[in-house]
């Protein structure tokens, strides 16, 4: 069996590497650079947040989150999950309007949340996860994610 939390967490990096890329767009943006090329690198980031990142947030809760019962604190993660969309959705009217300061001011948003969402994932509620369900909890969100098809 593949550790599903390993799973997560590899698509955590590849979430990362995308801030990254976003941050240094945001940056130059916020500088007045030309906006053409940190345009088209916030359209490709929003991309991967729209779709793998999103799944990947729809997979926790549906998956993940059920297995670890109502009594673990999971209030604070899925806040931020819905704080993400709603930055999502302003990223994309910002790209839209072609408005650089604001395509700049949303991103290092998105940037801000998401890293320090996925350090409270991997540095605590993964931890967590691995204590409180064992092996065979494990194995429920594997078959789990393995059944789940999303919305994304």
């Amino acid at each position: 069996m593949t550790d599903p939390l390993d799973l997560f967490e590899a698509e955590h990096d590849v979430a990362l590497a995308a801030l990254t890329r976003l941050e240094t767009a945001a940056l130059a943006l916020r500088r007045g650079d030309n906006p053409d090329v940190h345009f088209a690198v916030a359209r490709d980031v929003h991309l991967l947040l729209t779709g793998p990142v999103r799944w990947h947030n729809e997979k926790e809760e549906a998956a993940l989150f059920p297995e670890l019962g109502e009594d673990a604190p999971l209030g604070p993660f899925r806040d931020e999950h819905q704080t993400l969309w709603r930055l999502e959705e302003d990223l994309h009217n910002a790209l839209a309007a072609g408005d650089g300061q604001r395509v700049a001011r949303v991103s290092l948003d998105i940037v801000e949340l998401l890293r320090a969402h996925i350090e409270r994932e991997n540095q605590a509620l993964f931890p967590l996860a691995r204590e409180r369900l064992g092996p065979l909890g494990l194995l429920r969100v594997a078959e789990r994610l393995a059944q789940y098809r999303g919305t994304s």
